[in-house]
């Protein structure tokens, strides 16, 4: 019996000594190895946008037939055209002027005389004496009429025919209005009988 319990104590102690030799093995470990050190990462992306905005530019005539009628000697005739102008130019637009004439020389031509009331800048046109020349004026803050065409009552300006400038702004508009307007005088007897034409042509130009 007494032999039995040595035994049993040998191996306990057997077991104990074996469990302290691996607690002092796992801590001899633990000292050796490093702790893990976790750093957070981060990464970035650069993303450009882009869009483009289309030129928008507008010119609106009232009319595409400017008529006189049947000129007369007694008064100064005359004949108007209103026009708006609609652009996203950031530096405004000009407004020019042309005239066909008799391709030299602007005015009104005649059909079969070829006569020509020849235009000038003249303050003002008086009735009875040939003549024949445009005004602008504009209801709009930002339009502004260019001289000769500056003018009111029967003053006007010369039409030419390689373009002029006629109206201009520096800004863009979403609606700037203006009226072209045209005057005639004849010559009782020295004016010939006949129809008479012209062609007016006006340029819209941005400044994008």
């Amino acid at each position: 019996m007494a032999k039995k319990i040595k035994r049993n104590l040998d191996i306990i102690i057997a077991i104990g000594v074996g469990l302290a030799l691996v607690m002092v093995a796992m801590i001899g470990i633990h000292e050796k190895v490093a702790p893990v050190d976790y750093v957070s990462a981060a990464t970035t992306s650069v993303i450009t946008v882009s869009a483009t905005v289309g030129q928008t530019i507008e010119l609106n005539v009232s009319t595409t037939a400017m008529v006189f009628g049947t000129l007369s000697s007694g008064s100064v005739n005359a004949t108007t055209n209103d026009f708006s102008i609609k652009t996203n130019a950031a530096n405004g637009y000009t407004l020019t002027i042309k005239d066909l004439g008799d391709t030299v020389l602007g005015g009104l031509l005649g059909t079969t005389t070829e006569h020509l009331i020849i235009s000038t800048t003249t303050s003002p046109l008086t009735a009875g004496t040939e003549g024949y020349g445009a005004q602008g004026t504009t209801t709009t803050g930002g339009m502004s009429i260019y001289s000769p065409y500056n003018v009111v009552g029967d003053s006007v300006g010369q039409l030419a025919t390689t373009s002029q400038n006629f109206a201009s702004s520096s800004t863009a508009t979403a609606f700037d209005q203006g009226t072209l307007t045209l005057k005639a005088t004849i010559h009782a007897t020295s004016t010939p009988a006949d129809t008479y034409y012209d062609t007016i042509t006006l340029t819209l130009t941005g400044s994008f």
